[in-house]
């Protein structure tokens, strides 16, 4: 089981411990009272994240409307979940084969639901025989970029203060729990044998939506934590929750139109002052963890330029301490955090990130200087990877406004052909090659939506840069070193590269070696020869994934921070290579860096 899977199924564990004591009261004679009951303490559960985050004083100020607006929070969740299980209760008792059969309808309607998102699933990719022989007009009618062409629709105001996005956890914490509980009643009365309660949260449909539905609604920090676990390969997690975290990568809710224009008066001064020469849509076409966005026109030109003008949330860069420190608690006080986690050092490393991210100025600059990296290398023109230019006069701290292109999300073209398919896997792999070891400067969050592609030029238009890092020449070097040695499967060139570079100690028993060795050879695989590697019949990533649970347990020092972003990355470019069906040598580009290196080191 993979890290993230071990936190999410942590709080499953953590969401169960009170869900027996619920649902023992559901299956007594008055469930509603024993709901109830529990939401008495939902409270308390608010005020203890808060007292954590160092708001002791609010809490006390406001205990009656806490508890007021946990009723209201909760009470539809209560009711809709105490229906739900006196109907299962009272179908048990009329008819056992009547509960069965209920059984197995819900099983069939999951999967009905399940296999609704078509383009989702990683086994959804074309049979090239049909492909082939499609025409450019019919490829471009198939994978049209609706979702630039549509306005999504307002939604809830964004909690911008340390209160209200502690309460989004703790309505979060509540709704899981009492979900679980309706699972294991309904597990309980149909005669289920399982004990593993932990997975209830991981299975449950209806709870991983609401993770889905909280994560987009609390957007920040939350929300990329869930658009990090969505990247993972789909093979790892349980149907339900990779159905859910594929919502949770679409995107968040909009931000009211309230919230967007004092956003836009804030940075730009009173409308009056902007609205003359720059026009911008009330809705926007997309909306991510930090920002929506928006298209625009700028009526200074003659040509009336089109323009995207991503808007910052409000109060999303003062909110990554608090949410990051509820998320550290709650993984805490769940017992989740195994010494090989090294659970601080993630936690540093994402809070660092995130206010990186939130500097609209300096992602300003990340997009010139990629722009220029990209223009510099004849191969990725050839492939038609191009960086949209930044509207300097119109870019602040919190908006960024750069060139309006078109393109649908990279992981779409699974409904091109397999040339097509190839090209770009290859192209995005080489560009991640190229990013680590010779620009030593790289994009570090792989979500698919950061590559969009035009399927009618064929063109890839690489976007948001708040992620982008340098990483250090020493480091790029020994971990090149790593990379050859696992392509290689050289054994004693591994060993001695890791622990020079500090993955390893040397002290490490036997398990550890030997999952440090096969996870990197793992690593290495695609690079090991020069024939074609199919990417999705390897199952890369989550054969890779087996080893953490070694590492969790036996790991004796956290590995070098570059790594928590780096094989972020890494892995996003090998799923993105698996969810579209790539069969690509790689070897090749290996070669090409270490040449580059080698190049370097005699002039």
């Amino acid at each position: 089981m993979s890290g993230w899977s071990r936190v999410a199924s942590g709080l499953g564990r953590v969401a169960s411990s009170g869900a027996n004591r619920i649902s023992h009261g559901i299956l007594s004679n008055d469930p509603q009272s024993a709901l109830s009951r529990a939401s008495r303490h939902l409270p308390e559960l608010a005020g203890s994240i808060l007292v954590k985050s160092g708001g002791t004083a609010v809490v006390q100020q406001h205990s009656y409307v806490d508890r007021q607006q946990f009723d209201d929070i909760t009470n539809n969740e209560f009711r809709s979940t105490a229906h739900d299980t006196i109907t299962v209760e009272k179908d048990n008792r009329e008819s056992d084969a009547d509960a069965s059969e209920s059984q197995q309808q819900l099983i069939k309607q999951s999967a009905i639901k399940q296999s609704a998102s078509l383009h989702e699933s990683t086994n959804d990719i074309p049979n090239d025989k049909s492909q082939k022989n499609n025409t450019v007009e019919e490829q471009i009618a198939n994978y049209d970029d609706e979702d630039q062409n549509q306005h999504l629709p307002e939604g809830s105001a964004v909690p911008s203060t340390r209160i209200s996005r502690a309460f989004g956890f703790a309505s979060l914490g509540a709704g899981l729990a009492l979900g679980t509980a309706a699972e294991f009643a309904r597990r309980t009365l149909g005669g289920s044998s399982s004990n593993n309660n932990g997975n209830l949260v991981l299975s449950n449909d209806a709870n991983a939506q609401r993770l889905s539905d909280s994560l987009r609604r609390m957007r920040g920090a939350a929300m990329k934590l869930g658009q990090m676990l969505s990247i993972q390969d789909e093979s790892i997690a349980p149907p339900a929750l990779t159905n859910a975290l594929a919502q949770v990568r679409k995107g968040a809710e909009a931000m009211p139109t309230h919230q967007l224009m004092q956003q836009l008066n804030e940075q730009w001064g009173d409308q009056d002052e902007w609205k003359d020469r720059i026009d911008v849509e009330e809705r926007p076409f997309a909306a991510a963890s930090i920002g929506q966005v928006h298209r625009g026109t700028l009526l200074t030109t003659d040509d009336q330029k089109k323009v995207a003008v991503k808007v910052q949330y409000p109060g999303v860069a003062n909110s990554i301490e608090s949410d990051l420190s509820n998320l550290s608690m709650l993984v805490k006080a769940s017992g989740l955090s195994p010494p090989g986690l090294f659970l601080d050092n993630v936690i540093r490393v994402g809070r660092e990130e995130l206010k990186v991210e939130c500097d609209y100025k300096r992602e300003a600059v990340n997009y010139h200087r990629f722009q220029q990296l990209i223009s510099s290398d004849p191969g990725l023109v050839a492939d038609r990877f191009v960086v949209p230019g930044v509207i300097e006069e119109f870019s602040t701290d919190r908006i960024l406004v750069t060139e309006y292109v078109r393109g649908g999300t990279i992981d779409k073209v699974i409904d091109l052909d397999q040339d097509e398919r190839n090209r770009i896997g290859k192209a995005i792999l080489r560009l991640t090659m190229l990013e680590l070891f010779v620009w030593r400067f790289m994009q570090t969050d792989p979500n698919w939506g950061n590559f969009l592609y035009d399927v009618r030029t064929r063109t890839t238009y690489l976007i948001d840069f708040g992620a982008a890092r340098d990483y250090d020449e020493e480091f790029v070097r020994g971990y090149l070193n790593i990379v050859k040695a696992n392509a290689d499967q050289d054994e004693k060139a591994l060993f001695d590269e890791s622990i020079r570079m500090g993955f390893l100690t040397g002290e490490e028993n036997s398990m550890m070696l030997e999952a440090h060795k096969m996870s990197g050879y793992c690593l290495g695989e695609p690079f090991q020869s020069y024939e074609p590697y199919n990417f999705k019949e390897s199952r890369i990533t989550s054969r890779i994934s087996e080893h953490g649970a070694v590492f969790l347990k036996h790991r004796l020092t956290p590995p070098p921070e570059e790594v928590y972003t780096l094989h972020r990355k890494l892995a996003g470019a090998y799923n993105l290579c698996i969810k579209i069906g790539a069969i690509i040598s790689c070897r090749d580009l290996l070669d090409e860096v270490i040449e580059h290196v080698e190049l370097k080191d005699r002039s």
